[in-house]
């Protein structure tokens, strides 16, 4: 898949969010292999290490992403 086509895909999905709001609790596959799962009933995320090393309450509309052939892992939380 072209540059272009990713964009484009990309572009109709965002599109999709906005005109459909209850698009946004769905999971996404990536033209590119990247993945997208959404958790819109999470209010907190934690990260653990050694200890907590990352702790926000009151989220909302969390996702992870794996990328990078799954040796990426990003979380998007919005939060107050």
């Amino acid at each position: 898949m072209s540059d272009e086509e990713k964009l484009n895909f990309l572009v109709n999905e965002l599109k999709e969010r906005i005109e459909k709001p209850e698009s946004q609790n769905k999971d996404i596959q990536q033209p590119n292999g990247d993945f997208l799962k959404n958790y819109p009933e999470v209010t907190r995320v934690e990260v653990i290490g050694k200890n907590r090393e990352y702790i926000r309450y009151g989220c909302s509309n969390v996702q992870v992403s794996l990328q990078d052939d799954g040796r990426t892992l990003k979380v998007f939380a919005n939060y107050d």
